[in-house]
């Protein structure tokens, strides 16, 4: 549905802008606004942040418009909060868990933490830990549902866009090919679906690669990408379910009840050195990340007990119901299956070795040559046993050199996202393909309630109506973009809510907003508040609830 207003008028009649303007208006000047923004590094941003600037230029607003370079802007908008207005890309994940508690929650107030709008709601705390305990996807999809709309209603963040993280491939040497949101080619389903004619796969990428460190190697997403396929996870999100998570190196999972999980792993499965994979392995595995992963432990928090039965038979015992049990432990990132009898006694630091690089996935570890190149070999025997024989991954120095090897023929694809540029230069060639796999995480414009001009939902409100979202996916992107309402990113099928209330880009909807809630403008175009509107003087400490 469409956010409602007042009548702008039609043929000859006043503008809303044109009837609230005074001369000499009674109210307040509206004070600068400044915007924070990231430097060109981050292209698209820096585009449409300078866009959207000028809009609220033109709405009124004087608008003081900074871009820096990424450590400073981190700290100016997570840490000092010196803000009133930026936008970022963040809030990535299959599970909306994270995306819906980094940015609203009062436990992500701190230093550091997503809250960066300051929002503290009473009623959004109850539903987020509502949504948290409800193990029934359906039941918890209605909670959902309704978190978004509380946030879109009270403009808790203004969602703007999400990347068409669009990846090409060679279709004269590649077949079964199928990208997968948020990762790509470089998904795990591609990866082992994918085929060659000579049983050898390559792929291009610009991001360094610096280890395969399933524990606390994790950095990068270049080495998320290659420990999935080196290491086993007991599920993995499904792009055939919604992506909610299936079963992958356990055979079951079933619920008991709320607050237990009965697991029965693979029969069968093996390391890559040949000794099987057992339950005191996974339950090894998750006292080993919950020591040395603070990542892991955190979205661990809820786990009493893991406990082998027998040999395939795994028991999770939980403190309370945790919903994201699933899609952000069993299938998270951080929960890479490692075998004893490798890792028992050592710290992580230790695994260095490449003889030590031993999973039970669908790649095994040949070599590496940091800078350079990786090869991996299929594992035979595995329940989803890859479709080639070998994998290397060429490292480039640039995304113009990832272009140029798969435009050349040196490799088969690119398995990370090139610029919009990059890709457009490649759609003409009748031999590559791009592969569109949007982003789970989101492009979102933030407004800093804990101070003015923010501090008024009108401004919060009216600035909704400014952002120019066409033009950024046209022009910014290149087309590589989506509109979003919600959010949450719309290749989360399951958890995004089309049907919140939209606020199209619309100038003279914004002034009518404004005017509507008895905001002026004089003569040369600068905007007031209300005559009775009462400026907070005293901010409250961002990292804090407010008294």
């Amino acid at each position: 549905m469409v956010g409602t207003i007042g009548a702008v008028g039609g043929a000859g009649s006043v503008s809303a802008r044109e009837a609230a303007t005074v001369a000499q208006p009674e109210g307040e000047p509206v004070p600068e606004l400044v915007y924070e923004n990231l430097d060109p590094d981050a292209p698209l941003r820096f585009w449409y942040g300078e866009q959207h600037a000028n809009r609220l230029r033109e709405v009124g607003f004087d608008v003081d418009y900074n871009t820096r370079a990424l450590d400073a802007h981190l700290e100016r908008v997570f840490t000092t909060r010196d803000f009133d207005y930026t936008v970022m890309r963040w809030l990535d994940g299959f599970d909306p868990d994270r995306a819906l508690r980094d940015i609203a929650s009062e436990g992500t107030l701190e230093e550091g933490g997503g809250n960066v709008p300051g929002f503290v709601d009473e009623e959004y705390e109850e539903m987020l830990a509502e949504q948290r305990s409800t193990v029934d996807e359906a039941s918890r999809q209605e909670i959902v549902f309704e978190m978004q709309e509380f946030m879109v209603d009270d403009h808790v963040i203004h969602p703007i866009v999400v990347q068409d993280r669009a990846m090409p491939f060679r279709t004269d040497r590649v077949s079964n090919v199928s990208g997968m949101l948020e990762d790509g080619l470089a998904g795990i389903w591609n990866m082992v679906q994918i085929e060659t004619e000579d049983g050898e796969l390559s792929a291009a990428s610009h991001e360094d690669l610096t280890n395969l460190d399933p524990v606390t190697g994790l950095v990068t997403r270049a080495n998320r990408d290659m420990i999935t396929l080196v290491y086993d996870r007991l599920m993995h999100v499904d792009p055939d379910e919604d992506f909610l998570p299936v079963p992958w190196a356990a055979e079951a999972v079933e619920w008991d009840g709320d607050e237990a999980l009965d697991i029965v792993l693979r029969e069968g499965a093996e390391w890559h050195d040949g000794e099987p994979v057992t339950a005191d392995d996974v339950a090894f595995s998750f006292e080993y990340h919950d020591e040395h992963n603070p990542d892991f432990a955190g979205l661990a928090e809820n786990v009493d007990s893991v406990e082998a039965e027998t040999d395939l038979d795994v028991r999770i015992e939980l403190l309370q119901p945790d919903a994201i049990m699933e899609t952000r432990v069993l299938a998270g990132r951080f929960a890479s299956l490692i075998p004893q009898h490798v890792w028992e006694g050592r710290e992580p630091d230790d695994i260095v070795a490449e003889q030590d690089y031993v999973g039970s996935g669908p790649f095994q570890f040949e070599e590496m040559s940091l800078g350079e190149d990786l090869r991996l070999s299929a594992h035979e025997g595995h329940h989803h046993e890859p479709n080639v024989d070998e994998f290397i991954r060429v490292e480039t120095a640039d995304p113009s050199g990832t272009a140029s090897v798969v435009e050349g023929g040196a490799v088969d694809m690119a398995n990370f996202d090139l610029p919009a540029d990059q890709l457009t230069a490649l759609e003409g060639d009748p031999d590559i393909e791009l592969e569109s796999a949007l982003m789970t995480s989101i492009h979102y414009g933030v407004p800093n309630r804990r101070r003015e001009p923010f501090a008024h939902p009108a401004v919060r409100e009216a600035t909704a109506h400014t952002i120019p979202r066409e033009e950024i996916v046209e022009i910014g992107a290149d087309g590589f973009a989506e509109v979003i309402v919600a959010p949450l990113s719309p290749g989360l099928e399951f958890w995004y809510n089309e049907d919140v209330t939209e606020f199209p880009y619309d100038l003279e909807r914004a002034e009518q907003v404004l005017a509507d809630a008895g905001f002026e403008w004089d003569e040369d175009g600068n905007l007031f508040y209300p005559p009775d509107y009462e400026l907070q003087e005293e901010w409250p400490d961002p990292h804090e609830p407010p008294e």
